[in-house]
């Protein structure tokens, strides 16, 4: 495999099983991919027609799209420092960003964050959110689900 080589992805279905398509000769195939939840990410298959690829696995429910959008994140004990982050990707259920400087931010943490789309028409968002994850100052959120589905999120996130 050659380095110009684009690795695919394809995403994980509720039924843990992911479509593989071959990029040599297009044949599709449904595989479970149970085992390889939690561990492995990128794997290496094996065609019938004998072409060997490395695909990315994607256990996400939702796509994730690569931004750069300016906003703040306040945390919900006002003892605790939020600040002003950038928001590295997005998703229909959730985000993950950069916090500026030093942070407490805590997995489980509940708080808000607020953005704006780098639409045509500079949409605010407001959404209270989980903390789900942390690594250094990249901050990884959850949109709790009391707020309902918000069309120009999804129309933003369109491939």
């Amino acid at each position: 495999m050659t380095h110009e080589q684009q690795i695919n992805t394809s995403f994980v279905k509720d039924d843990n099983e992911a479509t593989v398509v071959c990029p040599d000769c297009d044949l599709a195939k449904n595989v479970s991919v149970e085992k390889f939840r939690n561990h492995q990410h990128k794997i290496k298959v094996k065609c019938t027609c004998g072409h060997i690829f490395e695909i990315m696995l994607e256990f996400r429910r939702h796509r994730r799209k690569e931004t750069t959008l300016t906003g703040a994140y306040t945390p919900e004990t006002p003892s605790m420092r939020g600040g002003a982050v950038t928001v590295v990707n997005l998703s229909l259920s959730g985000a993950c960003f950069q916090i500026r400087g030093k942070h407490d931010v805590q997995i489980g943490q509940q708080g808000a964050i607020n953005f704006i789309l780098d639409d045509r028409k500079q949409t605010v968002f407001f959404k209270n959110v989980i903390i789900r994850s942390v690594r250094e100052n990249r901050i990884g959120c959850e949109f709790i689900e009391d707020q309902a589905y918000e069309p120009a999120l999804g129309f933003y996130l369109q491939p």
